[in-house]
């Protein structure tokens, strides 16, 4: 078994001469491929066109699912799922990010069935993966006022501290 010192970081992230992407190509690309498709994908078909294996394909989906970046569903009579991007922004300039201290959020209107839905990111940056989205939450459009107005609720009820400025807002 080679040691961690004899190993190289193309080894370490998988990337050879047969395989010369980087997780974080791989995880952009499915990205892609869902996006291009919005009927649905399943992990074989992400598997066919990324080159990774069927259980990596799945892997990457299920990050992709938990991060809001996509959905699943499980279709009667087929045993696999099919992924599908979630909505599709309204527009390119309709999103913005902000940081505050060390988090940086990122949101944008996204078309939704009945009304537009606000989708608040968080997202992070490092060297070795780039810019990657920690988590995410949909908020229907005609319910983020309220939601702004929860969040205040519930930080004036638990009395959570401002730093400098007292209870949070009163």
């Amino acid at each position: 078994m080679a040691k961690l010192k004899d190993s190289s970081v193309a080894e370490i992230l998988g990337v050879s001469e047969d395989n010369p992407r980087t997780n974080g190509d791989i995880i952009s690309l499915t990205l892609g491929i869902v996006r291009q498709n919005p009927d649905g994908v399943t992990a074989k078909m992400v598997a066919d066109a990324t080159g990774v294996t069927e259980r990596r394909s799945r892997d990457i989906l299920k990050e992709l699912v938990m991060r809001r970046e996509i959905y699943d569903r499980e279709v009667p009579g087929i045993k696999s799922k099919l992924y599908y991007p979630n909505g599709k922004l309204v527009h390119k300039y309709l999103q913005t990010s902000k940081e505050f201290g060390h988090q940086t959020f990122r949101l944008s209107l996204h078309e939704g069935k009945r009304v537009p839905r606000l989708q608040i990111q968080e997202r992070k940056f490092s060297l070795l993966n780039g810019e990657t989205v920690e988590g995410a939450i949909f908020v229907d459009s005609d319910h983020a006022r309220e939601m702004a107005e929860f969040i205040i609720e519930t930080m004036n009820k638990f009395e959570i501290q401002d730093p400098g400025k007292g209870v949070f807002v009163r």
